[in-house]
């Protein structure tokens, strides 16, 4: 489970966002990917190297760093999301082709495109294999959404008719249902409005509000249906942030009505889903702010010049896990 959404502010600043909600503990940290990085499939232990760097959150598994949202250098985006039982992978590899596990697409993607018409592009090249050959040792359902400096947004679902990408106009992407459903779906909560119902009379009697009423038809839940419906309202609803530090504040209140807290959600097997980080992605300042779970202080990694040229080795940013605060007296 996760939740994504892209937004932009009156100072031309675009952004994609989202929420990690996930049981199996992923220790994501703000991770830099120099250019030339090299790492190896998880398939066919073939070697790739990236023409781009890369700031997202990562981790190391085995040889490689993984990285399961970021941006790179040219500020195109990326975050994977789970798509259980609806990612349709292929079977057997293509011959010629760059054939991939799925938690390895974005190093892909980030690594050697610099904007979304890249990758309609080069995509054709790349297919998704169904594997157990991967870092999680199992093969994994994912569906992802893009965005790059241009504020265009995107996702892509593979539904076993290859890589796809479709424009999201929505600007948000939750989980299982496909996007598409998604859609559909809003027509249902087209009476939820910002203002208030006001009275009305059942026969001779005058109801009046009692409070604020014109949300009562917004779904509260943490399903992917309910999430959707919640942040398409919200992102659609809310002022429109008049600058990059606005924005990322903004963003984050968006967040917080769908970050789902440790033990709210427990799965068959008594692990607590829950959201363990949230990244707001600037891809026009290329600057990634990270919240973890345990810490609500916003951490910020920025993609420097100095950083893309002189940094030839991938890089960690330690951040505090435990609650910081600020005494006042």
């Amino acid at each position: 489970m996760c939740t994504s959404l892209s937004l932009g502010a009156l100072d031309g600043s675009k952004f994609l966002a989202r929420t990690m909600d996930f049981a199996f503990e992923l220790n994501g940290r703000p991770t830099f990917l120099p250019q030339e990085y090299k790492w190896i499939s998880s398939y066919d232990k073939k070697t790739y190297t990236t023409d781009y760097a890369i700031m997202g959150t990562g981790a190391k598994y085995g040889n490689n760093y993984m990285v399961a949202d970021g941006f790179n250098e040219y500020g195109l985006s990326a975050a994977e999301l789970y798509f259980a039982n609806a990612a349709k992978y292929d079977t057997e590899p293509t011959d010629g082709a760059i054939n991939l596990v799925a938690e390895e697409f974005i190093l892909w993607a980030l690594g050697n495109n610099k904007s979304i018409e890249d990758l309609k592009e080069n995509i054709k090249q790349v297919h998704l294999i169904e594997s157990n050959a991967g870092v999680m040792g199992q093969n994994q359902p994912l569906h992802f959404i893009f965005s790059d400096a241009t504020g265009a947004t995107y996702v892509l679902e593979p539904q076993g008719n290859g890589l796809v990408l479709q424009e999201d106009k929505v600007g948000v992407m939750t989980n299982t249902p496909d996007y598409n459903w998604h859609k559909t779906n809003l027509a249902n909560y087209l009476g939820a409005q910002t203002t208030n119902f006001g009275a009305k009379k059942f026969g001779d009697e005058e109801v009046i509000p009692l409070g604020q009423n014109g949300t009562f038809r917004l779904p509260g839940g943490y399903t992917a249906v309910d999430r959707f419906v919640r942040t398409a309202f919200i992102r659609n609803s809310t002022e429109t942030p008049k600058d990059n530090k606005q924005a990322v504040n903004t963003i984050l209140h968006m967040l917080d009505s769908v970050t789902i807290p440790r033990g709210v959600n427990i799965k068959e097997n008594g692990e607590a889903s829950y959201t363990q980080y949230q990244t707001v992605l600037d891809l026009t300042n290329k600057i990634m702010y990270f919240v973890p779970y345990g810490n609500r202080k916003v951490y910020a990694t920025k993609l420097t010049d100095d950083l893309i040229k002189n940094q030839k080795e991938p890089k960690e940013f330690e951040v505090s896990l435990d609650q910081e605060f600020e005494a006042l007296n």
